[in-house]
């Protein structure tokens, strides 16, 4: 089994979509999720919701305001996707919010 550990960024759009989604043969951890505003006048809101293939989902968070150069910690531990989990996001407004997405994928 290969352990590689990496992140990624995300700009969060008014369109729910997955920002990132565990393959078929991989196990990802969630070690670390920050939402930050970029919006130089407006704030935002944040939802965030872990999207399971053969369970239920759950709701990290549901409109969060992220205030003007601000920033939001999703996580207080790890989340872990199976395959074919997603991590989704959904914003109030687009060009607003960005994330920040740290993990571990096992293969």
């Amino acid at each position: 089994m290969a352990d590689v550990l990496t992140g990624k960024g995300y700009a969060i759009t008014t369109t729910d979509a997955a920002a990132l989604t565990a393959g078929g043969s991989e196990v990802i951890t969630l070690i670390g999720v920050t939402v930050s505003n970029i919006h130089a006048s407006a704030g935002s809101w944040v939802t965030v919701n872990i999207v399971r293939s053969g369970g239920v989902d759950s709701e990290l968070a549901h409109q969060i305001e992220v205030p003007v150069n601000d920033s939001l910690d999703i996580l207080q531990g790890k989340v872990v996707l199976n395959n074919s989990d997603a991590i989704w996001f959904d914003a109030e407004a687009n060009s607003h919010l960005e994330a920040s997405i740290s993990y571990l994928v096992q293969t």
